[in-house]
């Protein structure tokens, strides 16, 4: 006996209420910035302000209001690294790992590790302390409050280090100096992260939102459910059969929409599944059981011949990955040409360098350069319709947490997602 159409069975949780993580853990979780509201001109920003600052330190320093120690080769040096900072794209800061190096490099050692050496060099003069305050109160208002506290640990350690080897600390660094210094610290400590909290518990309030409004969507798709059952069972009237039977399919479908909100809005409470599972096998089961709009876009999707891999994670989820990346990928093709055409969406495995790859691509016009950076962001959507913006943010999660990785290269002629994961046993040909 056929079940009926709007017996839905209960979802199970994603994780047991104890085994979620905390507000910290979360924290830690949240992809890092190398610098914070990443753009054109906020990287100018940081440039003009450390070319300007560096130079003119060493004119006040040794003019207006002399120290023991400056130099102006070591100003200089610092201020021209910055010139790299008018030039580079916030696109290659954000994907290119030796852009983004660069950036954190230079942030670290022509602010605090500056700093700290200067202080040293100067016997810790009042205006090389208020000096040391500052910069760590600006590495949280830059970057990351991870990233930034370890610049502080580094420059501030290493400094204490050579300076106790050397005897250049001063003696009011146990005084009222390293008070001074602490205190500025924590106070960036507590304003990088307070923010991020913020940011967080924001971002949180409106999953929940989310999911709610899905969950209540229920109700008046089960009205829809019995007037279905309604046409469905009229036998005068083949019209109406057909009729319940497309409105049939169109409810499903919205059912299937609804679960992969509420699993997309709860993005933040990831946790790493356990199960074995078999990459084709797995895909395969989410390209049938994905809802498909019509003929064609199941036709346009395609599973190319690869290799059979195994990988640990939560079945469900990466069903959800696929659903996510196809739909994406269908949008943009509907928004190019309308209906696809058979193979306009390949679905590609490989096992290379010891890890399993699952590759998504599509025949569309490619995502703009511009919000590359950003498309893994929540609420951020390439799509020129009433999308969420969850779905990328929730794949990118989801293959974080499983100790993978979540790569997208686009052009003109197509974008490619690709999965990279970890290996469960060995491979096995296809």
């Amino acid at each position: 006996m056929r079940p009926h159409l709007f017996t839905r069975l209960a979802m199970p949780p994603l994780s047991s209420p104890s085994s979620l993580p905390t507000p910290l853990q979360t924290l830690l979780q949240l992809p890092r910035e190398p610098v914070l509201h990443l753009s054109r001109a906020r990287l100018v920003a940081l440039g003009l302000i450390y070319f300007i600052v560096h130079l003119s330190a060493w004119a006040v320093y040794t003019f207006v209001a002399p120290q023991p120690f400056d130099s102006f080769a070591l100003r200089l040096v610092a201020a021209l690294g910055a010139v790299p900072l008018f030039l580079l794209d916030p696109d290659d800061v954000a994907e290119r790992p030796t852009a983004r190096a660069y950036v954190l490099l230079y942030l670290a050692l022509a602010g605090p590790v500056v700093q700290a050496g200067l202080y040293l060099l100067n016997g810790g003069t009042d205006p090389r302390v208020l000096a040391l305050c500052l910069v760590a109160l600006l590495m949280y208002v830059i970057t990351d409050w991870r990233y930034a506290t370890a610049m502080l640990l580094l420059a501030f350690g290493g400094a204490g280090l050579l300076g106790a080897a050397t005897g250049l600390l001063p003696p009011a660094l146990a005084g009222e100096h390293g008070f001074m210094i602490g205190l500025s610290w924590l106070c960036g400590l507590l304003l990088g992260v307070s923010s991020a909290q913020q940011d967080r518990q924001r971002l949180q309030a409106t999953m929940n939102a989310l999911g709610v409004m899905a969950h209540e969507l229920r109700t008046p798709l089960a009205s829809v459910g019995l007037l279905v059952e309604t046409l469905r069972a009229n036998e005068e009237s083949a019209t109406a059969r057909r009729s319940g039977q497309r409105l049939e399919q169109l409810v499903r479908n919205l059912h299937q929409q609804i679960d992969s909100q509420i699993v997309n809005a709860q993005l933040l409470v990831l946790r790493r599944g356990e199960e074995r599972i078999a990459a084709r096998e797995m895909i395969q089961e989410a390209i049938d059981s994905f809802p498909f709009r019509t003929d064609s876009e199941r036709r346009a999707v395609v599973l190319e011949p690869g290799p059979e891999f195994h990988f640990r994670g939560t079945r469900r989820l990466f069903t959800q990955v696929v659903h996510n990346l196809l739909r994406n990928a269908l949008v943009a093709l509907r928004q190019q040409k309308g209906a696809p055409a058979p193979g306009d969406i390949s679905l590609v495995t490989a096992v290379q360098g010891g890890r399993g790859v699952v590759e998504i691509r599509d025949r569309g016009p490619g995502i703009p350069r511009q919000l590359r950076r950003s498309v893994f962001r929540p609420f951020v959507s390439t799509a020129d319709t009433h999308s969420n913006g969850l779905g990328l943010a929730f794949c990118k999660n989801t293959v974080r947490v499983h100790k993978g990785r979540l790569t997208l290269d686009s052009s003109d002629s197509g974008t490619t997602f690709a999965l990279s994961l970890p290996l469960d046993g060995a491979a096995r040909g296809d």
